[in-house]
């Protein structure tokens, strides 16, 4: 005690540090916190990270700038289409999203007349599973494409050891095909639609199954030549053709087209080999002519090869390899 008043009263040991305004949370933070504070400087780390980021991003951006695109799909491509075809891109665009897209693809015979090529399609969009890109690989592979004024999606898968294709194709005008000038002469018109599943070892053709449908509506064939013999005009306002693959063998269970000068059914099987083009078939066609079908076309019915019937009927065997085709 002082004299002339009261001493003050001692603090609590465990009584927390005061604030300069008097408050108690003046005190440097304590435990973990103040031990990562003392080793960790986030100015020192931000920094750099944030110059990391920068220059994987830049490089990543000057990669998909510089890349060569049109050299590696030219060269995928060509792993679908060996042999006898060769495959040709045209401008060729990468989208944000991975996806190329080309503003067209064709298809050649290898050595032929670049002029007449198998197949052109315009607008064709690639898009890889971005999923499977994180695995190595692009595949599966979504295409997209405008095909002679219709449309074509598919999914496909190229790997080495199988391959997978799912395709779709609508409204196909035949009038645009410029390959028909491969095989004959003459104006073709009509529009097709179709869907085509197939799965296997390119490899082992045994090992293919899947199946296909394609239909045409109002198919004609006018001014056909056939090496120099002139065909008679044929319009089909409906064709067929439907069959499934089972183990490296397609059967051909609907084959159909009927005419307004001549019909055709048809049954068979190909037997799927590697390459394609020795795959061997057999097949049984069957034609008639139609009621109103001109004198000109009977005659040209009676002198195909294969067995006669009754009221101008025709069976025609087809079989030998896809290189070598005989009739009987």
């Amino acid at each position: 005690m002082t004299s002339g008043g009261v001493a003050p009263l001692a603090a609590p040991l465990n009584a927390p540090p005061r604030r300069n305004d008097g408050s108690a949370n003046d005190a440097p933070p304590s435990g973990w916190r103040a031990r990562l504070a003392e080793r960790v400087d986030l100015t020192k780390v931000a920094t750099p990270l944030l110059y990391s980021l920068y220059t994987v991003l830049a490089f990543v951006l000057f990669l998909l700038v510089t890349f060569p695109h049109e050299l590696v799909l030219q060269r995928i491509l060509s792993r679908a289409a060996t042999g006898p075809v060769e495959v040709e891109v045209r401008g060729l665009h990468l989208g944000w999203t991975l996806a190329y897209t080309m503003d067209e693809l064709r298809l050649l015979r290898r050595g032929g007349d670049p002029a007449i090529p198998l197949l052109t399609a315009q607008k064709v969009r690639v898009a890889p599973s971005w999923l499977s890109l994180l695995r190595g690989h692009p595949y599966p592979v979504g295409v997209r494409g405008d095909l002679y004024g219709g449309t074509a999606d598919a999914t496909v898968d190229l790997r080495p050891d199988a391959y997978a294709i799912d395709a779709r194709f609508a409204n196909l005008d035949v009038g645009r095909y410029a390959g028909l000038r491969l095989f004959m002469e003459g104006t073709l018109r009509g529009r097709v639609e179709g869907e085509v599943t197939v799965q296997g070892n390119a490899a082992k053709p045994a090992t293919t199954n899947g199946r296909i449908g394609l239909r045409a509506a109002r198919l004609a064939l006018e001014g056909g030549k056939l090496r120099g013999i002139t065909v008679p005009d044929l319009h089909f306002p409906e064709v067929r053709i439907a069959g499934e693959v089972k183990k490296g063998r397609l059967e051909l269970g609907d084959v159909n087209a009927t005419g307004d000068e001549i019909s055709a059914r048809g049954e068979g099987n190909v037997v799927l080999q590697h390459p394609l083009a020795g795959s061997l078939m057999n097949l049984t066609l069957v034609v008639q002519p139609a009621a109103q079908a001109p004198e000109n076309l009977r005659l040209a019915l009676n002198l195909l090869p294969g067995t006669p019937g009754e009221g101008g009927e025709r069976t025609v065997r087809l079989y030998g390899s896809f290189e070598q085709p005989r009739v009987q």
